[in-house]
């Protein structure tokens, strides 16, 4: 192999890394994947594939958890292991998303995700052997790890869940497996598309620089994310202790949470639901569950006034519209760019091997 050829082998794989390294980082401009109107509504009224969709599309944009399973997938090659360690991270999340949800265990979503983007550092630290280069130990058993942290992802996905599910509703262990079973094939759709991008990049020569910087991408995005949820978790802490509204309305339903402006919900509050510019004087009451959930039917364009029986805050609702103004129309998630971004990284791979083969023999 000539010089200039092995040149050409490390800038290419250089400029695909640059890429690579924004398409891993971009994600935390938006780092959020918070739970929609929409999510709210498919969760409150929709029907059971619509809770599935809700619950592959929540993983599918959760870039934390997607790159945690880049890290757990880059050294993989065997399908057996592959079907080992994801099994491993299936379960944990499972049992937490299941239990944490039914039983209402939850905290500030900030700081499960700080502990989430830990992981991910965790997992680019562990695949350059940080272990045992730089602290002079073994790593921990990986996949011992991979259930834990399964754990805590499974706790984020219940938290997130707790956001768009009623604590009263009489589905709500019905809504959370196939929330989960959604989330499985979110899972399996993600995996999918990065195990046939890593195979591909395997085989070309330059794949030990590829590795590198890629790990090291995932903790300089894990070191981000935990920055950013710290910095989220700080500045409401610092918020005023203020009522606050969260509500969306659909047609003859409004749904809502009532909350302090530290995220803290309003258990068991009074409310009253007066409505507006009408003859009907007297006002619906009824109260928050254990998570500050409420809901209320009534008519069409008719607006409301939603308060608190002490009149220490009230906010005023108009029914008859659809929660997401962008129902109908066309959509394409981030998530979808990033899927053909990796599946067209094949192409340059492909294009590498086929260069080296002539030079091999």
């Amino acid at each position: 192999m000539t010089d200039t050829h092995k040149q050409h082998i490390c800038r290419t794989p250089r400029w695909l890394l640059l890429c690579g390294l924004a398409m891993v980082t971009l994600p935390g401009i938006g780092i959020a994947h918070d739970m929609t109107d929409t999510a709210r509504e498919r969760m409150a009224s929709g029907g059971y594939l619509e809770v599935m969709w809700t619950g592959a599309e929540h993983m599918l944009s959760g870039y934390d958890h997607l790159l945690f399973l880049l890290g757990v997938m880059f050294f993989l090659s065997r399908f057996t292991d592959i079907l080992k360690f994801v099994t491993a991270f299936t379960v944990g999340h499972t049992i937490t998303l299941i239990a944490a949800t039914y039983a209402g265990i939850t905290a500030n979503h900030y700081l499960i995700d700080a502990v989430i983007a830990v992981t991910v550092a965790y997992k680019g630290f562990e695949n350059l052997d940080g272990f045992r280069r730089w602290l002079g130990i073994n790593a921990p058993n990986l996949l011992l790890m991979v259930f834990i942290f399964g754990l805590i992802h499974g706790f984020g996905l219940s938290a997130r869940l707790q956001e768009v599910t009623l604590a009263d509703d009489p589905a709500l262990l019905s809504k959370i497996l196939l929330f989960n079973v959604g989330v499985e094939f979110g899972q399996i759709a993600a995996l999918v598309v990065m195990a046939f991008a890593i195979r591909a990049w395997q085989h070309v020569k330059g794949w030990a620089l590829v590795s590198k910087m890629t790990n090291i991408a995932l903790i300089i995005a894990g070191a981000g994310l935990l920055v950013f949820q710290l910095y989220g978790y700080a500045q409401e802490r610092g918020a005023a202790q203020d009522i606050r509204f969260d509500i969306f309305s659909d047609r003859e339903q409004m749904m809502g949470q009532v909350s302090h402006a530290d995220g803290s919900a309003l258990a068991n509050a009074d409310l009253l639901i007066m409505p507006l510019n009408t003859d009907i004087t007297e006002p619906s009451e009824l109260s928050t569950d254990s998570q500050g959930w409420f809901v209320f039917s009534g008519r069409i364009d008719q607006t409301y006034r939603v308060q608190l029986a002490d009149n220490s805050a009230a906010i005023d609702v108009t029914l008859g519209t659809v929660a997401d103004e962008h129902l109908h129309e066309l959509h394409i998630p981030f998530y979808v760019y990033i899927a053909i971004l990796l599946l067209l990284s094949v192409i340059p791979a492909n294009m590498l091997r086929r260069r080296e083969r002539p030079m091999q023999s």
